[in-house]
Order: structure tokens, then sequence, then C-alpha cells
């Protein structure tokens, strides 16, 4: 997957950049034992570091997104307010289990992730 600014670079209108590519890695720090003081993920291309037995919760314009979780325990990733994920109850998180890496795309207010093995 390309980076927004690999596709703003070739021309492609970064409108469509925005919904398509991906942010550079950004690292961020879980917090909070909640959906209301999770940590706000504010890239669509992520490492959780640290913070393990905190959350993240991901931003309501998030069009696909790609994680990763290396803080050396499980950290909860939560839908924005009001979402789903997997189809499970709304506002209900969903563990990144440690050194795994997960992948999800919108679908309405339901977000689709899958977490590699």
């Amino acid at each position: 997957m390309a980076l927004k600014q690999e596709l703003m670079a070739s021309s492609l209108p970064w409108q469509a950049a925005n919904k398509l590519g991906l942010d550079a890695l950004t690292a961020f720090a879980a917090a909070g034992s909640g959906q209301s003081t999770a940590t706000a993920l504010t890239s669509n291309c992520f490492n959780v570091s640290s913070g393990s037995g905190g959350g993240v919760i991901l931003p309501a314009n998030t069009e696909l997104f790609v994680g990763v979780n290396s803080s050396g325990g499980n950290v909860t990733l939560y839908p924005p307010v009001g979402s789903a994920i997997n189809g499970g109850s709304v506002n209900a998180g969903f563990t990144m289990t440690t050194g795994k890496a997960v992948f999800g795309i919108p679908a309405g207010t339901n977000i689709i992730v899958n977490m590699s093995a």
C-alpha cells in the first residue's frame, strides 16, 4: 500500500490520496480503561509501542487502517463512538494481542478488523 505522499507525488488528488493511502508509521502509547479514556489515534498506520493493558480509539473518519501492537501486552482497539467492530456490540473494544498486526476497513458503522496469525 502506498503512502499518501507517494500517491500525491504521482498526481493523484489529495482527496483520493487521503482515502487510499497510508500515513507514515506512527507510534502511540495505549492509555485508559475504556473507550472514553483511550488514546486517540491520529494516523491510519500505527504502532502501539507502549501502554500494554490500555486502549486506543480509531478516528471517526478512518477509511482503512493498519496497525501493530509491540507494547509487550494486550491492548484494546476501540471503534469510533457509535460504531462496532466485526458486528459486535456498539462501542465495544477488540483485543489486539501483543506482537500481532491488524488491518481494518469501515463498512458503515461496522468496522471489519482482521488480526494476523
